[in-house]
């Protein structure tokens, strides 16, 4: 599996982890809601990334437990990320700079309004909103 990045979908009981990414001139995504991950180092495979990125984000601990896909944001076309489910080994979230907040969300906690997922007051889309839809179309069986 060839990624630059990935992200973890973090599964809790019924819900899931999203963050809201720290305001950041330097950082495309800045501000967005989003899933904990990042960058893949040179050493790693997609699936440690996801593993470190999420440790070092929200500092949880995951277990992989499925691979959802690769995802291409739509800012970034060279840039493919790997999407994975995984389920929480810890629950002592502690987030760093790079985050300004998280929280866990059930399915009906989402409302679906065109192509985003509104929660709070928060907006969910692009990429993001693609690997949810994905999941919760694919995957919800793991919720069961």
């Amino acid at each position: 599996m060839d990624c630059q990045a990935s992200v973890s979908i973090i599964i809790n009981d019924k819900s899931i982890l999203l963050i809201k990414r720290q305001i950041n001139l330097n950082d495309p995504w800045s501000g967005h809601m989003a899933l904990p991950g990042g960058h893949r180092l040179n050493h790693e495979t997609c699936e440690q990334a996801a593993v470190r990125e999420t440790y070092e984000e929200v500092g949880l601990k995951i277990k992989i437990i499925d691979f959802l896909g690769i995802y291409v944001p739509g800012n970034r076309t060279d840039l493919n990320v790997a999407a994975f489910i995984a389920r929480p080994l810890t629950l002592n979230i502690k987030i760093d700079n790079e985050v300004s907040e998280c929280f866990w969300a059930s399915y009906n906690d989402l409302k679906e309004l065109g192509n985003t997922y509104i929660i709070k007051n928060h907006v969910v889309f692009g990429m993001t909103y693609r690997i949810l839809k994905d999941f919760f179309m694919n995957k919800y069986h793991i919720y069961d």
